[in-house]
């Protein structure tokens, strides 16, 4: 039996009109999540990530020019009514946001919010509700459920305001899950708490999740795909294996080369030279060209001119570079030996 593709977006496109011309948020992303997997959406900041991820719940506003097709367990996204929308949020898919301070409300309890995310989906007494919302609180390992029911966002520290906002996405028993960067400003015992609840959390529950993040240690530890992102475009795509062991574009070597590795001594690390492009004056061509230290290997000028089309480089492994396959690899080997020391 083959594998049950949940999540499916094809050529997915977020533009914003603005004064200084359209921003191409994301710029015809494709790919797909199986049940009980998880896709990691990764990229610096502006790269495409939560615009994508806010589409897929159907969350722009009415500046956004969104096309293309997203099907969330066979319903498509793109196009339908705002009450289906509210329909297929928190009951099909839901998302732990970033920064959970600010996704509550402050003056309402904690029990309060998580009851009316659920009681939105289910006609239930006020006391099923709240006793639904003491078991999800236990479930995420709030040590004191009834306590943490009763009290306000702002009397919770960050990891436990992050637990309750994965219990408030659980609430209905979603099959997808969209969580952004969802340990940001915790420290690493809290962290690795978090990710180990969503891994079990997803065993239990077979959901598919989305995982935005620019922490490469966080794909490592809970990813079965990547999605390498920049500029509004997949750059990479392909199994954790294959990206982190095999990476293929120039911008994935950078990502992987600024990171610290237990494994070889750096004098320093290599940090990819410029700054991201500004999303309403992309470049001509490829638009990591003007950083790309390997641009003018491409002896006909493409880099330049053409925006790569996305070909394969392996099973499920596919990447835009203009860049032959020889040259990848000299390049590639090159790259590794200017940067890598060992100990």
């Amino acid at each position: 039996m083959g594998a049950v593709m949940f999540v499916s977006v094809r050529d997915l496109k977020v533009h914003f009109p603005a004064e200084e011309g359209l921003i191409r948020a994301v710029d015809g992303l494709t790919f797909s999540v199986e049940s009980g997997k998880t896709l990691a959406i990764v990229g610096e900041s502006g790269s495409g990530k939560t615009a994508a991820s806010l589409a897929m719940l159907g969350l722009h506003g009415p500046r956004a020019q969104v096309s293309g097709e997203i099907s969330i367990g066979g319903e498509q996204i793109v196009g339908a009514s705002q009450t289906t929308l509210r329909q297929l949020r928190g009951e099909r898919m839901a998302m732990i946001f970033q920064d959970p301070l600010t996704a509550m409300h402050p003056y309402h309890r904690i029990g309060e919010q998580i009851i009316e995310a659920y009681r939105a989906h289910h006609r239930v007494s006020s006391k099923a509700a709240s006793q639904r919302a003491l078991d999800l609180l236990d479930r995420v390992g709030m040590a004191d459920p009834r306590r943490t029911f009763e009290s306000y966002p702002h009397q919770l520290s960050g990891g436990m305001r992050q637990r309750v906002m994965i219990a408030m996405a659980l609430s209905c028993d979603p099959q997808l899950l969209i969580a952004d960067e969802p340990t940001t400003a915790l420290d690493v015992t809290v962290q690795a708490q978090i990710l180990d609840l969503l891994k079990d959390l997803q065993r239990e529950f077979g959901s598919a999740i989305i995982l935005i993040t620019h922490d490469l240690g966080v794909v490592a530890e809970m990813a079965d795909d990547v999605a390498v992102m920049y500029a509004g475009r997949a750059v990479e795509t392909g199994s954790v294996r294959d990206v982190f062991y095999r990476p293929s574009h120039p911008y994935t070597w950078g990502l992987l080369e600024s990171v610290p590795r237990l494994d070889l001594h750096r004098e320093r690390l290599t940090a990819i030279p410029g700054s991201p492009p500004a999303l309403a004056a992309l470049p001509r061509g490829c638009a990591f060209r003007p950083r790309c230290a390997f641009a003018a290997q491409v002896a006909d000028g493409r880099c330049a001119s053409d925006i790569p089309n996305a070909h394969d480089v392996g099973e499920n492994h596919a990447i835009r570079c203009h860049l032959s396959e020889a040259a990848r690899s000299e390049a590639r080997a090159l790259h590794a030996a200017s940067t890598e020391t060992k100990p």
